[in-house]
């Protein structure tokens, strides 16, 4: 029979802020994780003091319970009997990096507890630690790490990446204010949230609208705030999202953002199938990676779009369209969720969203579970979409 070890007693409020701290340590590692999930481990001893903390950086590097272990050892502590939390069930199966449940085992942890259990039928290590005598316990914040591996767990469960738009307006659905002198619609604190978005995600999307309207750069980098950091917090990686552009027809400017900053930061460009060797080849020399898929007489096939994204490992997309792409991905049924911010204001400008969509019942579009955020003056809903059925 196998004997079972001692584990420390520690109070659920305890367990629960330590999964609070796993959960933000998870989220250090955003979009660089990708084809793999955030992943965030803290250990602890009897009495709730942490040891050492780890977090899963890049897809083929040490996982967060490895990191966790070496953090603590090199503070000099000793985890036989220590407490594991994290924010993902232990693998069990090896890969690029051992089995996290072996390693566990071998290190004496005394207990895990987790959030959520591996979707992956028979990776999971819940079994082997108990088999190995280590309690474990699972579904603590489950709801909370779910959503933070929303992009994953979809890309797991149906093959294909997870589409997130992202769409920002006034009050009178108006998509800019009409001014040269206001770039943005929102405020700083929407703008910081919308660069945690982009940085949560493996790539940010946008059509060739948008690139000659605003030129944008598509990086993180107002994210974290600034004195937002606690001294002793670890560093966040330097992640960026892959850029990618819808151009049918590459008519992306060369003196763009975008292609300048090409060479240090990807960018990918989806156009046509019949578009010029000779502008493809120009574009190429400056950095930027051409992909040729099908244009149908509506755009580009987004079918075939997120095919070739699912062949180069990205798991989730933030879109951050203009009007037309907007309608295009809702029409196509690819967007899974919708983030909405607004703005408090009515402005008499140009460029509304479409609300053609509303004019049918049929094709109508519901927010699940919705979500609300304020940041600062303005507001955010997001939630699943869910197509609405005629009432």
């Amino acid at each position: 029979m196998t004997m079972t070890r001692s584990a420390p007693a520690l109070d659920d409020r305890r367990i629960e802020a330590l999964m609070d701290g796993a959960l933000a340590l998870a989220e250090r590692g955003g979009g660089g994780t990708a084809p793999n999930p955030m992943v965030g481990c803290v250990l602890c001893d009897a009495d709730g003091q942490i040891l050492g903390e780890g977090f899963h950086a890049r897809a083929g590097e040490a996982h967060a319970e490895v990191l966790a272990l070496e953090d603590a050892r090199a503070a000099g502590h000793d985890v036989h009997g220590a407490t594991a939390v994290v924010t993902l069930e232990p693998c069990a199966h090896p890969g690029k990096t051992p089995p996290c449940a072996e390693t566990m085992a071998r290190a004496g942890i005394g207990r895990v507890v987790y959030a959520m259990a591996d979707p992956h039928v028979g990776r999971g290590g819940a079994v082997h630690l108990e088999a190995a005598g280590i309690p474990v316990r699972g579904g603590v914040r489950e709801r909370m790490a779910r959503r933070l591996n929303e992009p994953w767990l979809h890309f797991i469960a149906t093959g294909r990446p997870f589409f997130h738009l992202k769409t920002a307006q006034t009050l009178n659905a108006r998509v800019t204010r009409g001014r040269e002198d206001e770039r943005w619609v929102t405020g700083v604190a929407a703008r910081a949230a919308v660069h945690r978005l982009r940085r949560r995600h493996a790539a940010v999307l946008v059509g060739i609208g948008t690139v000659q309207a605003d030129d944008p750069l598509l990086t993180v980098r107002e994210w974290p705030p600034a004195g937002s950091e606690r001294t002793g917090d670890p560093p966040w990686p330097d992640v960026q999202p892959v850029r990618v552009i819808l151009d049918s027809r590459l008519g992306i400017p060369l003196s763009s953002r975008l292609i300048e900053s090409a060479r240090s930061i990807p960018v990918w460009i989806f156009c046509g199938s019949e578009t010029s060797e000779e502008r493809s080849a120009e574009l190429a020399a400056r950095g930027a990676e051409i992909v040729r898929v099908p244009h149908l007489p509506a755009g580009l096939d987004l079918e075939a779009v997120s095919h070739e994204l699912v062949s180069r490992g990205v798991t989730g997309v933030l879109v951050e369209p203009g009007p037309t792409l907007a309608t295009a991905f809702l029409e196509s049924g690819f967007v899974d969720r919708w983030t909405m911010f607004l703005a408090p204001d009515w402005v008499a400008a140009r460029g509304a969203l479409p609300l053609l969509l509303s004019e049918a019942p049929h094709t109508g579009f519901v927010l699940d579970e919705a979500e609300w955020e304020v940041h600062d003056s303005d507001a955010a809903v997001s939630g699943r979409v869910r197509r609405a059925t005629p009432r």
